[in-house]
């Protein structure tokens, strides 16, 4: 049986790992002079004893074999036969181990590349073969020449740890490496290799723009909807048009749907890792800097009241004090620093968050008469919570709630204090009682709707109009049978249980025929429901449809009970789900 290290994949496979390179010295090795080795001596197989001291000494598992690429190497002509004169040191031996182990993925990855390779070319010159011997006409040649696909196969390769969040997928003629978003590197990228005959090994890659604008819009639509913008066009039953990046080609039907399959299973991957990102840091209902995905914005206030916010913490230094308050590093300009040097009952040890002002104009953090604060973790942290490193909805919280409310207590010139500057007669807790601060901060409340928040009938109104503003400048979005259906359905129940309505509005935004009638305005709107297209639906069609059901919702809104609103609420989940997933793309796009 041939040992692994003299078959032909594993030497190329080997020397491309390791950049054409000698593992011990690191000299480049040309091709016919590389020798593959072993790390630790084969030999030594042969005496169990010797075999399990050796195991036990560089810490590996009693079931390591050592004809496997675990233990390979590749070696210039010099340090191969230097180690046969002697045993190579235990801590180079160890640290050939480790970067062994450490290149498995490389290897395996360049076998596999070797064998594709070896694949085409051999289909390839059978048929030259075939048309030497008469056996294929030179037309039939070219013709599946021309066809001719090297398939990838089906895998879809998950690698993921602290330092990574690869994905690799394979189908058929396309593969796609890429990089998933991760906490604290929400930018992530992405790499296409095809293996059509004319664009034969090219590559094409993507950045988190190009990613969140090519290959997020029109997922899982038909092809032939031309509803992803990577495919331009349809020249013909099997022709497409595609562009990536700055790199248009053709691509015949099946390998659209390939390309397809690849991109609607990393897409799906993409926002899933931007879903996790947003759940650790609890800050779905807040907007990240364009500039930097790391910063979300949390409220925009005077500046005035940032002053006053700057003088407290300073004032209360956790080296001025051991008191309540004095958990502020003042360190730093135009920082609101959360900081505690001991552990307490109530936090543990180290920064908490971090805030800082930013002026709408401009990232400058300089305050002018209107500052975003803006959350920050300058550390990069890893624990998250009430204790550790506080996450952006906790942070937004404790502002409103807690330290905007102390601060205002604090440098309240109307409440009067004692000879020693206590202020006489109000508590903090009776301050906040008796005063409202919301009038003194700003955020923005629609990138996220929550529908289990929705309970009132003024916040259902809300909703819908949030819906109907954002479909109304929509060209076009994808709709599956149901969800469509859903709708409708959301504007006949609210005509069930009303005894009138404003006939003429809702008449004139669905274009049915005017009537005074409820009975005859649900039954034509249900003719409508049953008549609706699917699929490709314009903006406009959502558009009047919400604008229908908000204007029903307002002349019924004094007999809409608490169960339906949360009825009417699933209903319209459909377009709710769309909603939030095109707020989430359009929040992590980046203007650099």
């Amino acid at each position: 049986m041939k040992q692994l290290k003299g078959k032909s994949e594993v030497r190329y496979a080997l020397w491309q790992a390791y950049n054409k390179k000698c593992a011990i010295c690191g000299e480049p090795i040309g091709y016919t002079q590389l020798q593959i080795d072993h790390i630790i001596a084969e030999s030594i197989e042969k005496d169990h004893n010797e075999l399990y001291r050796v195991l036990k000494k560089y810490d590996l598992h009693k079931d390591f074999l050592l004809n496997s690429l675990y233990n390979l190497r590749p070696a210039c002509g010099y340090c191969n036969r230097e180690k046969s004169y002697y045993e190579a040191p235990e801590e180079i031996t160890a640290k050939l181990l480790r970067k062994a182990k450490n290149k498995i993925s490389d290897v395996n990855r360049e076998i596999q590349k070797y064998l594709e390779e070896s694949n085409y070319a051999l289909k390839i010159e059978t048929m030259r073969k075939a048309v030497k011997s008469g056996e294929l006409k030179l037309e039939e040649y070219i013709d599946q020449v021309h066809n001719f696909v090297s398939d990838y196969g089906n895998e879809f390769v998950e690698y993921e740890n602290e330092f990574t969040n690869f994905r690799s997928i394979k189908y058929n003629s396309v593969k796609l490496d890429g990089y998933l978003p991760r906490l604290n590197e929400p930018e992530g990228s992405c790499l296409f290799t095809f293996n059509s005959f004319y664009i034969r090994g090219m590559s094409i890659t993507l950045t988190h723009n190009e990613i969140l604008q090519t290959l997020f819009k029109g997922t899982k639509t038909p092809t032939d909807q031309l509803m992803r913008p990577y495919i331009v066009d349809k020249l013909s039953e099997d022709n497409y048009i595609i562009q990536l990046g700055s790199s248009r080609f053709n691509l015949s039907k099946d390998e659209t749907m390939h390309l397809c399959e690849v991109v609607d299973r990393f897409i799906s991957e993409y926002i899933v890792a931007i879903e996790k990102i947003e759940k650790v840091l609890t800050c779905k209902e807040f907007l990240p800097l364009s500039k930097d995905l790391t910063k979300y914005k949390l409220i925009k206030i005077h500046k005035k009241l940032w002053g006053l916010m700057l003088k407290f913490a300073d004032e209360h230094d956790n080296y001025h004090g051991n008191g309540k308050w004095h958990i502020f590093d003042s360190s730093g300009r135009n920082i609101i620093k959360v900081y505690n040097n001991e552990p307490t009952p109530q936090y543990n040890s180290g920064f908490h968050c971090v805030i800082h002002s930013l002026v709408d104009s401009n990232d400058s953090w300089e305050p002018t008469e209107e500052v975003w604060l803006v959350w920050w973790d300058v550390e990069k942290n890893k624990n998250y919570g009430i204790r550790d490193y506080w996450t952006v909805e906790q942070t937004y919280h404790w502002l409103t709630n807690e330290f905007i409310p102390l601060v205002m207590y604090s440098y309240d010139s109307s409440l009067s204090r004692n000879k020693l500057g206590f202020k006489k007669g109000v508590s903090f807790d009776e301050y906040k009682e008796l005063n409202t601060f919301n009038n003194l901060y700003f955020r923005n409340s629609n990138r996220y709707i929550d529908i289990y928040k929705t309970t009132r009938v003024n916040e259902l109104i809300e909703l819908v109009n949030s819906l109907q503003l954002y479909y109304s400048v929509t060209a076009e979005t994808y709709l599956e049978k149901k969800a469509i259906e859903s709708i409708y359905d959301a504007l006949i129940y609210i005509l069930s249980i009303s005894s009138d309505t404003d006939f003429y509005y809702i008449c004139s935004k669905l274009n049915i025929n005017q009537t005074s009638n409820i009975n005859d305005l649900r039954t034509q709107v249900y003719r409508k429901k049953k008549n609706e297209k699917y699929g490709k639906v314009s903006g406009g069609v959502l558009d009047m449809l919400l604008r229908s059901i908000s204007a029903s919702i307002e002349y019924s809104q004094e007999i809409i009970n608490p169960d339906e609103i949360k009825l009417i609420t699933q209903y319209l989940e459909p377009m709710i789900t769309d909603y939030n997933l095109n707020k989430l793309v359009s929040a992590y796009l980046t203007s650099k």
